[in-house]
This record gives C-alpha cells, structure tokens and sequence, in this order.
C-alpha cells in the first residue's frame, strides 16, 4: 500500500435519492479506495463497492421521499478501520428479513452484513435527531 495515498483519510459525496446515482457513487468510492493504495480488483474493493451500492439502494427505497440528499462518508478510523457511512433522513433501523426466491429485492442488508462478516466486518445504525447513519465496518484494512 501507499502511505502517501493515505494523507487523507475522509471523503464525503452527497447525491440526490435516486436509483441512477447508484453507480457513480459506487464509482467515486472504488475510485478512492484505488487512490488510498488498495489494489484494483481486490477482494477488499469490490466487496465496499458492492456494500455501498446496497446501503445506499436501500437508503432510495426507504428514505428517498423523506431524504432531499442522501450523505455517503468514506473514511478510515482507528486502528485502520475502514468505515463507510450511508446517511438519510428516515429514522427506520433496517434489518434483514427474510425474502421469498421469487422477490426482486428485500435482501440488500443481508448481503452487505454477510459479505462484510466473511472480512471480520460488519454493520451498525447510529441515529440521529433527523435520521440516521449505516455504517460498515471492516476492522484493519488498513494495518
């Protein structure tokens, strides 16, 4: 890795609530991962990439009308945490629940935890007075 990429270690992107903005933010955070010194085509890249589309997914379907800007926060924590934050406005705590084989969504928070789990990760809900916060977290990543 490149400590030199790692000068700074937060970014913040704001994005309208809607399903075409999906793939650019999933871009832009690929984007500086790269330019942090993760390796493109990494197991730890694809991974936060795939966990940020949907975190922010299920942050449209369940927030959008109540969310005017949906806050996505990349930064590295301590002990070399890598954090992802998804912030809106709806005060819901998304869990995952069981969805049926024929449905077309309704596993975003399942997949994200599984896959954040199989690195030692995982997800947390902070709230706030006017929403709240999902956060991934994968302990390390940048040890």
């Amino acid at each position: 890795m490149n400590a030199t990429a790692l000068f700074r270690t937060d970014r913040t992107f704001s994005l309208p609530p809607s399903a075409a903005d999906v793939p650019g933010i999933r871009s832009a955070l690929v984007g500086t991962l790269l330019e942090w010194g993760l390796p493109e085509g990494g197991e730890l890249v694809h991974t936060v990439g795939l966990v940020a589309s949907e975190l922010v997914t299920n942050a449209v379907i369940h927030a959008g009308v109540l969310t005017p800007s949906i806050v996505v926060i990349l930064r590295i924590g301590a002990g070399g945490t890598l954090e992802l934050g998804v912030r809106d406005n709806s005060r819901d705590i998304p869990r995952p629940r069981a969805a049926s084989p024929e449905a077309d969504h309704g596993r975003g928070t399942a997949i994200a935890d599984a896959l954040l789990a199989e690195l030692g990760g995982g997800l947390t809900t902070e709230p706030h007075p006017v929403g709240k916060t999902v956060w991934a977290r994968l302990p390390g990543a940048f040890l």
